[in-house]
């Protein structure tokens, strides 16, 4: 096993290369806003999956060591590998239309990295194998490409799920970014376990991510001030359960309230995905 303090530079490494391949995504391809609404779709796929796997199960546990709480510590390593390196990919191979070959490497690539970040200490499994990452990675990148399709073809229900993990993808970024500053803690009490504030933040994201979504199709300002006062009192009832700990509701509020400003704004984005497919087939 690499020293402790070394663990961080192998996920810093792998987030560099990706980025560049992003930005080479960006720079060649055309329908950039499509693509900018399939990655947030993509990330919003990926933390579903993540949900799952790493908050439910806890199949396997990562260990970049860039902070020293456990949990922030494994929610970075989560959001690198879901939100950065597998869902960048998909973008690329999706935007230039690659082959099932070019998914097949891309996967055997990942598996790969999988295998020595496991002989490296820095990602360990608890039940999982890497055959599945294998497997699951080749269908996600099929998924990227259908999704845009099915997207740029207008499809009603394929549009309210994008926007759902677009809404998903924000809200649980702005509540990691809250522990990140130790405004907020999930969890009972001061003992609370890792699988324990995986499965609350996690469950509380989603679902508070569903109420958006269906308020932004409302379109009712009524309806948006109603969700965020009823919010609030939720948050106040969690806090007195200690089932969340903060010392004022202000910051969570504001995320409430820049969410459902921004869902607005990604729905436009979604309909402009269908208008560009329109305007290019003709």
């Amino acid at each position: 096993m690499i020293r402790k303090k070394w663990n961080k530079y192998p996920y810093i490494v792998l987030f560099i290369i990706h980025f560049i391949l992003l930005l080479f995504t960006f720079t060649k391809a055309n329908n950039r806003k499509s693509l900018v609404v399939l990655l947030f779709s993509n990330m919003g796929i990926a933390y579903l999956f993540e949900y799952i796997v790493l908050s439910f199960l806890h199949l396997y546990r990562y260990k970049p060591e860039f902070f020293r709480k456990n949990f922030l510590d494994e929610i970075s390593g989560a959001i690198l590998s879901q939100a950065v390196y597998v869902p960048f990919t998909a973008l690329f191979i999706t935007a230039f239309k690659l082959n099932w070959i070019v998914k097949l490497g891309f996967a055997v690539y990942f598996m790969l990295i999988q295998k020595l970040f496991i002989k490296m200490g820095i990602f360990k499994e608890r039940g999982w194998k890497t055959r599945y990452t294998l497997i699951l990675i080749y269908l996600y990148f099929h998924i990227s490409d259908q999704w845009l399709r099915f997207l740029e073809k207008g499809n009603s229900f394929i549009q309210k799920l994008t926007l759902y993990n677009m809404v998903q993808f924000t809200c649980i970024n702005l509540l990691v970014a809250l522990e990140m500053m130790h405004k907020l803690t999930f969890g009972r009490g001061y003992y609370h376990s890792l699988m324990e504030q995986h499965k609350m933040e996690t469950s509380y994201a989603s679902l508070m991510s569903v109420l958006k979504t269906w308020v932004t199709y409302i379109g009712n300002i009524k309806a948006k001030a109603l969700v965020v006062v009823g919010k609030i009192v939720v948050d106040y009832i969690l806090k007195k359960s200690r089932l969340i700990k903060i010392k004022s509701l202000i910051p969570i509020t504001i995320v409430d309230i820049l969410v459902i400003s921004l869902a607005p704004l990604y729905k436009k984005w979604i309909g402009d995905a269908a208008l560009y497919s329109d305007s290019t087939n003709k």
